[in-house]
Formats: C-alpha cells, sequence, structure tokens
C-alpha cells in the first residue's frame, strides 16, 4: 500500500462550501477518524471546564468543526479530541496515531507548538502519514517555517512541523496595508514566495505537489537585472 501524505492549508474551518467541497472530497474520506490537536486556545480558556464550552459535547467550536465534516461523511463518532487540560503524553499520542487525519484549528500558533512540546508530542505528529487539515494559526503550523505578525507593527519568524517548505502563508488575508507590508518584508528577507489566501482559498500539498484553490494570491521577490 502506497502511504500518502497530504496537508490542506486553510483560512476557515468551514469546508461545507461549494468552493471547496468538489476538490477536498478527494483527500477527506468517509468514516476517516480525526484527532482534532484542539492547543490553540488563547487567555479565554485556562482549565478544563472552559476548553469544554469550546471543544466539548456541544461546544462552540467543536459543533462547528463536526457540522462541517459530517459533508464528507465524518461524524461525530469518528472524531478525537486532544485535550491539553486532560490528555497524558500517552493518551494524546494513542489519539493521534489512531488518526487518519489530523485537524489544527486556528487561534495562535505558537500555543499551539509550546503545548505539543509540553507533551511531547512533536514527533508524534511529524510522523504522521495521512492527512492534515488546519486553518489559521493551525496552517501556519504545518510549515517548516512560517511568520506570525501580530497588531499591525511586529513580526518574528518560527518553527513549525516539517511538513511543507520552500514557501510561507499568510491566512485570512484581506489585502489590508499591514498584511502587505508583512508580506512584502518576508519574501524580501527569506527569497521565498508567500502565498496569501483568502476566506475561500486553500493551499493542497499532496506528496509535495501543491495544488491552489479558490482565493489565493502569490508574492514573489521581484527579480533584479
Amino acid at each position: 500500500m502506497v502511504i500518502t501524505m497530504t496537508n490542506i492549508l486553510l483560512s476557515r474551518y468551514d469546508i461545507s462550501k461549494r468552493w471547496c467541497l468538489k476538490e477536498l472530497k478527494k483527500y477527506i474520506k468517509k468514516d476517516a477518524r480525526v484527532a482534532v490537536v484542539a492547543f490553540s486556545f488563547g487567555d479565554e480558556i485556562s482549565n478544563s471546564g472552559e476548553w469544554d464550552r469550546f471543544y466539548g459535547e456541544k461546544g462552540v467550536l467543536s459543533v462547528a468543526i463536526e457540522k462541517s465534516l459530517k459533508h464528507y461523511g465524518v461524524h461525530r463518532e469518528s472524531i478525537e479530541y486532544v485535550d491539553y487540560f486532560r490528555d497524558t503524553p500517552a493518551t494524546a499520542k494513542r489519539k493521534l496515531q489512531n488518526a487518519d487525519i489530523l485537524y489544527f484549528p486556528g487561534g495562535a500558533a505558537d500555543k499551539i507548538m509550546a503545548r505539543v512540546i509540553e507533551l511531547e508530542l512533536y514527533h508524534a505528529i511529524e510522523n504522521h502519514r495521512g492527512v492534515v487539515i488546519g486553518f489559521g494559526a493551525g496552517a501556519q503550523v504545518q510549515l517548516a517555517n512560517y511568520h506570525i505578525s501580530s497588531d499591525g507593527k511586529r513580526m518574528c519568524y518560527s518553527l513549525g512541523f516539517r511538513f511543507a517548505e520552500g514557501f510561507d502563508i499568510e491566512p485570512n488575508y484581506s489585502g489590508d496595508e499591514s498584511q502587505n507590508y508583512f508580506i512584502g518584508r518576508v519574501v524580501t528577507e527569506t527569497g521565498v514566495p508567500v502565498y496569501a489566501i483568502g476566506e475561500e482559498g486553500a493551499i493542497i500539498v499532496d506528496n509535495g505537489a501543491m495544488n491552489v484553490l479558490g482565493d489565493v494570491h502569490c508574492f514573489r521577490k521581484r527579480e533584479t537585472a
């Protein structure tokens, strides 16, 4: 059996729309087992009870994620959540290893990576072979190197999982002045292209081959004579 690796980079969690449904059905199969790595939250969640309001049964985000995946024939009983407050490294690894699809919600990319390292899950995630889906920060961390900008004033470079490399992304792209400024800096400083992903856009990296879907703009360094 050939083991495939597919990374799906998005800006939004809602993948039930016409612009992406047909294409993503090639990768998100009916009854696939999904592990949601729910580590991207910020100060709004500080304990297990608050985590449940977002990711527990009938949680704000879990309901939205499950509703979207249902369009692909993936139902609640096939979805597990990696719980930062309750899972041990051992139980979290079992959830990851049992999954066909790893799913990274949006939020704070640095929080994802810090919690993954804290629970000793980095290698378990990076060794995954199958499908990885992420939106916003969950898309950024799939890249070996990515940039984070905040408050429209500051930017830093960070390390993610080495699923894809050779390019950077700007998720949730609206074309505003600060986004374009930081995209320009990244292109100039690193020399890699930056793909700006709009709300109805996606990048699919399938065994190293890139496919751009929907609202995505590519910014490259200009060649000088």
